[in-house]
């Protein structure tokens, strides 16, 4: 009898243990889908952003970190002189802008001549104006040297990006349709002035 109850409960423990372990092995089998498919979508994410100028991806604390670390150093540290401990951070919205104007512009300042031949100090004001850039300053003559002075700078520009999701691109019978596809989501950027990029990150939790 006593030893029918030891074997009843050694059994009852051994199977406690096996269906600890199933549901341990299920946990991890589920976790690494999902990680896979993070670890996917940032790789797919990071192939489109030269594309799309957008990008946006989730990363683990440790990501984070490596990413503050070796990627956005100048932002770690704003980050430690602002106070902000990195483990307090949700999401970081990080923008680019590049832009550069080559247009040819002409300013006269043959107002100037008349007071260097007779070195008489004069000044003349001067503006350099385009859609997102305004340049604006003096030429000023002393009386011995010529200045081009700049005093004001002001650049405008609008950036929105917008993420929406369309239909994958697929074959039927060799013609290239979107028709049926399976959805997916993407963004695309406009910009009044230059080329933004735009990176979004989220901490996974």
């Amino acid at each position: 009898m006593q030893l029918s109850i030891i074997s009843q409960n050694i059994k009852t423990i051994l199977i406690g243990i096996a269906i600890a372990v199933a549901v341990w092995f299920y946990k991890d089998y589920k976790y690494q889908i999902s990680e896979n498919q993070r670890q996917t979508e940032n790789a797919s994410q990071q192939r489109k952003a030269d594309s799309l100028r957008f990008s946006s991806q989730i990363l683990s604390e440790r990501e984070l970190k490596d990413y503050l670390q070796y990627q956005n150093s100048d932002l770690k540290m704003k980050l430690e002189n602002a106070g902000i401990k990195e483990s307090r951070i949700q999401s970081i919205i990080s923008q680019t802008l590049k832009y550069r104007d080559t247009t040819k512009r002409e300013t006269d300042i043959s107002g100037l001549i008349d007071a260097i031949k007779n070195s008489v100090p004069k000044q003349q004001r001067w503006i350099d104006s385009s859609k997102c850039l305004t340049n604006s300053g003096l030429a000023l003559y002393d009386g011995t040297t010529l200045k081009i002075i700049v005093d004001d700078r002001q650049f405008n520009n609008k950036s929105d990006a917008v993420a929406y999701w369309e239909r994958r691109q697929w074959k039927f019978l060799g013609i290239k349709t979107r028709l049926l596809g399976r959805k997916e989501y993407t963004s695309q950027s406009f910009d009044e002035c230059g080329e933004s990029r735009t990176i979004k990150i989220e901490k996974k939790e």
